[in-house]
């Protein structure tokens, strides 16, 4: 069965997660609702955790990352790194963008050395915050550019539909990207809090840590 963490931030999860010995697909990293080169980076922590890192993204400023081996412009539900395997592919609050996660996965598979491991993190549909506006609005506050929701459930069905195994389903936190937020987003902030001592299940953000099926066939 796989086990549950709590991670405070993404910084967090990547220190826990990249080793330096991996070498490490970032896609989609230059979203992630901070700008480059701010301290909680996700693409900068793996670039200092990692042995070699690289990075997929639908739109590249060929100015700042001119590197086309190490930087690939391309969609994440269909690209290639020519003679490259990935330890790690890291995909944070990437999934709820496509409109065909399946593709995605099966490209991440392909690009998997033997013992690789796939990280994702993603909006939880069950959240406190969706779950308190559903109560005040027809729906929830959503991203304009999301295409579904995912829990916990839904999640393994669509990893294990697409040759995955879950090792670890676990929770984010906190971004700590200083958004503005509401004075309910603020309140909802201390009931996350208080909550999280007795269930995760009402967090913001979902992480799976997941690895293929094959990976475990001896």
């Amino acid at each position: 069965m796989a086990s549950t963490r709590i991670y405070r931030n993404k910084a967090e999860l990547i220190r826990s997660s990249a080793g330096p010995e991996d070498t490490v697909l970032d896609v989609g990293f230059l979203g992630q609702g901070i700008r480059l080169g701010e301290e909680n980076w996700p693409h900068g922590l793996m670039q200092k955790q990692a042995k070699e890192v690289f990075g997929l993204d639908l739109e590249i400023d060929r100015n700042a990352f001119p590197d086309t081996r190490h930087y690939v412009q391309a969609s994440a539900e269909d690209f290639s790194f020519t003679d490259t395997k990935f330890d790690l592919v890291f995909a944070g609050d990437l999934i709820e963008h496509l409109p065909n996660p399946g593709l995605f996965l099966a490209s991440v598979k392909e690009h998997l050395t033997a013992n690789g491991r796939l990280i994702l993190t993603t909006p939880n549909a069950f959240n406190l915050f969706n779950l308190t506006e559903k109560l005040s609005k027809e729906e929830p506050t959503v991203n304009a550019d999301h295409t579904c929701y995912f829990n916990s459930k839904t999640l393994r069905v669509l990893l294990s539909k697409c040759g995955f195994e879950i090792q670890e389903i676990g929770y984010v936190y906190t971004l700590e990207y200083g958004h503005r937020e509401s004075l309910k987003k603020k309140i909802l902030n201390v009931l996350y809090r208080v909550l999280s001592w007795f269930t995760p299940k009402f967090l913001e953000t979902l992480v799976v840590v997941a690895v293929p099926k094959q990976a475990h066939i001896n």
